[in-house]
């Protein structure tokens, strides 16, 4: 029979389910701004409101730290089983590297002020929405998890198709910038940037391939 792993944690422990929901929600959060502060960087470069906008996902990137170490502290403290204790801690571990991306993203915009050339800009944009799109789908797939489990195989889905769409949009630009008229140095500057959003799929699929097995084991 399912088991409902809301019932099997949360149950005398609700303080933890709504610091989860907390920290899922600061990570939406963070991500929004990340994806208001590099469209507005493809626009206009590194301005002050681009600056501003960075400083603001960093802030809200805090907030969501101080949530997930106030969430490990209670769960040593409650009364869980060890292995759904881990579990859990290995979830939110994985999905913290997103918005962690995201950050060490805008801190190479801020600091290198890297100007992306034009040709890739539109490629850019889309990969940007679909690593938004696919961070977003890795949250509900976590209160899909450790809720009722009733789409943890259609979201994985979805999850996976994305990843391989970014796949191909990082191998279409990097293509692109290569065959550009820039010195090596640039081309790998540019190449850096594509490769690191990329990146921010590949971690969603690795939070998705925690979350499935999570669920597997639940259905015992």
């Amino acid at each position: 029979m399912v088991l409902d792993y809301v019932m099997f944690i949360f149950r005398k422990n609700k303080e933890i389910y709504e610091l989860l929901e907390k920290y899922l929600q600061l990570t939406l959060e963070e991500l929004v701004e990340f994806e208001k502060t590099f469209s507005k960087a493809l626009k206009k470069g590194v301005t002050e409101r681009v600056e501003a906008l960075a400083e603001r996902a960093h802030q809200v990137e805090s907030d969501a730290d101080d949530v997930r170490r106030e969430i490990e502290i209670k769960m040593y403290a409650k009364s869980l089983l060890p292995e759904s204790r881990q579990d859990l801690l290995e979830v939110i571990e994985l999905i913290d590297r997103i918005p962690d991306k995201a950050e060490t993203i805008l801190n190479m915009l801020i600091t290198q002020r890297t100007a992306l050339i034009e040709p890739i800009k539109n490629d850019m944009k889309e990969l940007l929405r679909l690593s938004v799109e696919t961070a977003r789908l890795v949250v509900e797939t976590t209160r899909d998890c450790f809720g009722k489990m009733e789409n943890i195989r259609d979201l994985a889905r979805k999850i996976d198709d994305n990843e391989s769409m970014g796949d191909k949009l990082e191998r279409k630009m990097i293509s692109l910038v290569f065959r550009q008229k820039l010195d090596m140095g640039e081309k790998f500057e540019q190449k850096e940037f594509i490769l690191q959003l990329g990146a921010i799929c590949d971690l969603c699929e690795r939070a998705k391939d925690k979350l499935v097995i999570t669920s597997i084991k639940r259905e015992v």
